[in-house]
């Protein structure tokens, strides 16, 4: 979650009708404390058998606006893991977070997070016991009746006796290729202010028309047995696309993972995903009144965003070649411009694509086809490498 906006309500509108008289709502001091400055936000679990990684940050003070934005700040920050023992395992400040290396973590133990902050003090979350995390059963999809959007889903089980309680999050590859593949650029003539077309190179083209882009979820996504009979969560859904997104264009991968959480870790989460949603009603849990599980040493009434759970993560990756399924939708057209217009398309930003051909098929260089730049040149919406693991000969 690199900017989570938490939904942060000013003013609360209590109509309460009793006999036809309207009552209004004034909050009192108690209700008010510790909403005129920024609110502590520490993000991460600790993963047993894995990395764990931590982001310490502060909300904007409520009162400048509705929606309080999550500022990071590692100034000075130190984080670690301790176990009942005393043990600890200490973090790496790296970019944009801490890094604490928890893959030989015991798995019969009880840890906690702690967090020192320069100026406000050290924060400790509840020691709690690992989670285990089942396996992830699979990623699957559903195309809309009307094929104009697919649904992303996730199964999983186990076969223990108390209530399974899962969180996920994802990670979206995919080629973000050029609709129109180009075989032209064009080149400003200073001298006569004339437009000058030439071949595009090979390597030149491929660089145009093939790109890779990458997405991380930023929604909460979380489910339980609990009023299952069974410990079987299926197909519980997780992001959709429309069918005019680029990511339906062409090979893409969704890599999900899956956290265990206790019972008081889901209902800290479900309360969160609430508030932010917006689907919690007038008497849903605003952010300030969700207490996590992280205490401050030095004022333990200090209200401080987050809940960090001790568990396992299991992975699971997804690609799909929507060719085969001919869901993907765009607008790109390429039209003919006469040469006395190519200025003002060059100057617009429009760029051409290819000659046109006669009846038998010879080039004909006084016809040019021009189009959008974003249907074809890839890298104006295009924001990663190709992946590592992205197939050969992609």
């Amino acid at each position: 979650m690199e900017r989570r906006y938490i939904k942060i309500v000013l003013a609360v509108v209590m109509a309460i009708v009793m006999g036809g008289c309207v009552y209004d709502f004034e909050p009192d001091s108690d209700q008010l404390q510790g909403l005129d400055k920024p609110l502590v936000v520490i993000e991460g679990d600790i993963i047993a058998g894995g990395t764990t990684v931590v982001k310490v940050g502060f909300t904007q003070t409520v009162f400048e606006g509705i929606e309080s934005e999550v500022f990071y700040d590692f100034s000075g920050v130190t984080a670690w893991v301790e176990n009942q023992n005393g043990d600890i395992w200490s973090g790496t400040v790296l970019w944009n977070y801490i890094e604490i290396n928890t893959e030989n973590l015991p798995m019969n133990g009880k840890y906690r997070l702690c967090v020192s902050i320069p100026g406000r003090g050290e924060y400790r979350s509840a020691f709690k016991e690992v989670c285990q995390s089942p396996q992830i059963d699979s990623i699957t999809f559903s195309i809309s009746k009307d094929r104009q959007a697919v649904q992303f889903e996730v199964s999983t089980h186990n076969n223990a006796s108390d209530p399974l309680y899962c969180k996920w999050s994802f990670e979206e590859n995919w080629e973000s290729n050029a609709p129109l593949i180009p075989y032209l650029r064009a080149e400003k003539n200073l001298v006569d202010n004339t437009i000058v077309l030439k071949d595009l190179t090979e390597t030149e083209r491929i660089r145009r028309s093939v790109c890779y882009s990458k997405g991380v979820s930023k929604d909460i996504y979380i489910a339980s047995t609990e009023k299952l009979s069974k410990n079987v969560i299926y197909k519980e859904r997780l992001n959709s696309v429309a069918a005019t997104d680029r990511r339906l264009s062409s090979l893409y991968a969704l890599t999900v993972t899956q956290t265990a959480l206790d019972k008081e870790a889901y209902k800290y989460w479900e309360g969160i995903k609430a508030s932010i949603s917006g689907t919690g009603g007038l008497f849903a849990p605003m952010p300030n009144e969700i207490r996590g599980n992280i205490v401050c040493d030095t004022n333990p009434q200090e209200n401080v965003l987050g809940y960090v759970n001790v568990t396992t993560q299991t992975t699971i990756r997804r690609f799909v070649y929507w060719q085969e399924h001919a869901i993907y939708s765009h607008l790109c057209t390429d039209e003919t411009y006469p040469p006395d217009q190519w200025l003002d398309l060059y100057t617009s930003g429009v760029v051409p694509v290819r000659y046109g051909e006669t009846e038998k098929g010879v080039v004909n260089k006084n016809e040019v086809y021009w189009a959008s730049a974003t249907c074809a040149d890839c890298r104006l919406y295009s924001n990663a490498t190709r992946p590592d693991f992205w197939p050969e000969g992609r």
